[in-house]
């Protein structure tokens, strides 16, 4: 298939209005060594069957090899179509031997903790797996040196003919309805899609803007309180300085105590006249 006759891919912003992005794609193994990658989209785990993206996978087949490890186990799976694949499922740790009892419940807490905090979860197994069992795997679609895996979600067994006949109908319908021929958008919806990943663009710019702006506003406020303060203080306290000071220097000097010097004026004082009564035989004299 030349550049000119491979379908277009739209951008991610259309991949809601897929019918493939949102579902798990039964598929055989041989199309999902088929899914071809594309720069734009490195990392996202996201493939493409024509211009179909896809995320989710559901396979079907025989376990055909086991290779366990500490933290995950890989099973290999043959569904008949000319290849095979791997499955990797998550597995909680193995408790170690010779430890207490409430040690292991201890460190299997811890494990728990941990499995909810790890971006890839214990996947759902409704029993044991070995070899020679059949399955129906879902699960997203990774690489491992080059090699196509799938990373398990949900694990069940088929234990019936009738149920893996249902699963192989599925696989034809998705690829005579859906698979078969190109997605194909129209302009406008394309263009209603662009508007909209432009709108949430800009609105996610502007609160971002928002928020780095009142951040520097708080640190420089914070950081100009304290000196406005400090002046408005200063202020303050000058004028009261400067209003004890003009008082201080207008204040009138204290009077000295008066010295006696005995050159003072003297205050002339009145004569004091006393009056002697007169009795006896002098009254006739007129003494």
């Amino acid at each position: 298939m030349t550049d000119s006759t491979k379908p277009e891919l739209y951008p991610q912003y259309c991949f809601h209005l897929s019918p493939t992005i949102n579902r798990w794609c039964h598929f055989r193994i041989t199309d999902i060594r088929a899914l071809r990658s594309h720069p734009g989209f490195r990392g996202q785990d996201v493939y493409f069957h024509l211009n179909h993206p896809i995320k989710w996978v559901r396979i079907s087949g025989v376990v055909v090899a086991v290779d366990e490890h500490e933290k995950m186990h890989i099973y290999t799976i043959d569904d008949g179509s000319g290849a095979t694949l791997e499955c990797i499922v998550n597995v909680a740790p193995r408790a170690r031997p010779g430890m207490a009892t409430a040690t292991t419940t201890t460190t299997t807490t811890k494990s728990d903790s941990k499995s909810e905090k790890d971006p890839h979860p214990l996947p759902v197994v409704d029993a044991p797996i070995d070899v020679g069992h059949v399955l129906d795997i879902k699960g997203s679609v990774g690489v491992f040196r080059e090699n196509k895996q799938i990373r398990a979600e949900k694990v069940a067994h088929l234990r019936s003919t009738e149920q893996e006949v249902v699963f192989w109908e599925k696989v034809t319908q998705l690829k005579t309805d859906v698979l078969s021929k190109p997605w194909v958008l129209d302009r406008r919806e394309v263009r209603k899609c662009r508007k909209e990943e432009e709108g949430r663009t800009s609105s996610s710019r502007h609160h971002r803007a928002t928020r780095e702006s009142h951040s520097r506003k708080r640190v420089v406020k914070t950081g100009l309180e304290k000196t406005e303060r400090s002046h408005h203080g200063e202020a303050r306290a000058r004028p009261v300085e400067s209003e004890s000071k003009i008082k201080q220097e207008t204040k009138p000097l204290a009077m000295r105590p008066k010295r006696a010097t005995g050159l003072e004026k003297r205050v002339p004082t009145k004569p004091v006249t006393r009056l002697i009564p007169v009795t006896g035989n002098y009254d006739a004299l007129g003494l």
